[in-house]
């Protein structure tokens, strides 16, 4: 089980702060994963559907990858390698708040910046801002020094100088958007938080407006 506050610290390596675990791996991003059946209210079929379209498709030239996941495809992204009892207590936690399904979708850039995004969509509000908060918490926790917030859209951010092993800063923003927890990486060669937080709002306006049927 992971320990309250401890979340960051499972996140920094596989996915906050190494971008969402594939984006340090020089292998492709894995095939969509098949979409298993969460009680909700809408289908998981159907909200995995709706969610792929809001991405940004990223700079001229860019590759990009992506697709939707499921209920253990999204646990594998946001904790990678971390051990089986950590894995059914995020299952647990991310089931009770109501996950419904997620989509991902990631560019690299020819000048080597990476953007990775992950939409992860809930039955209700209540159970994205809840998620979205236990991230910004821990992102604050393991950051305290360069973390940052953005009341327009409710956002949580953190910078990370400190390159890793290929060179990379990052930046990591989180907020809730209506039912959609919105989690999203710049990765370039240096932290740039001004580029990251406007290709945030990029995303966050391709959203849906929350309330209005999808």
């Amino acid at each position: 089980m992971i320990a309250p506050g401890r979340l960051g610290h499972v996140l920094a390596a596989p996915l906050l702060l190494a971008a969402l675990t594939a984006c340090t791996s020089s292998t492709p991003a894995a095939s969509p994963a098949p979409v298993g059946s969460t009680p909700a209210t809408i289908s998981v079929a159907e909200a995995g559907e709706k969610l792929t379209p809001y991405r940004p498709a990223g700079p001229e030239g860019s590759t990009q990858a992506g697709g939707v996941l499921d209920l253990d495809g999204t646990v594998d992204v946001l904790i990678g390698a971390s051990g089986t009892d950590a894995k059914a207590d995020m299952q647990r936690r991310l089931a009770q708040r109501g996950f419904v399904v997620a989509a991902r979708h990631s560019w690299t850039a020819p000048d080597g910046r990476r953007a990775d995004t992950l939409l992860m969509r809930f039955s209700a509000d209540p159970g994205a801002e809840g998620l979205a908060g236990t991230l910004a918490q821990d992102l604050r926790s393991i950051n305290p020094d360069t973390a940052f917030t953005d009341p327009s859209d409710l956002s949580t951010g953190v910078v990370v100088n400190t390159p890793d092993s290929r060179g990379r800063a990052r930046v990591a923003l989180v907020a809730p958007h209506g039912d959609v927890v919105v989690l999203n990486y710049l990765t370039p060669a240096t932290p740039d938080k001004r580029t990251a937080m406007v290709l945030f709002h990029t995303e966050l306006g391709l959203l849906p407006t929350p309330g209005i049927p999808w």
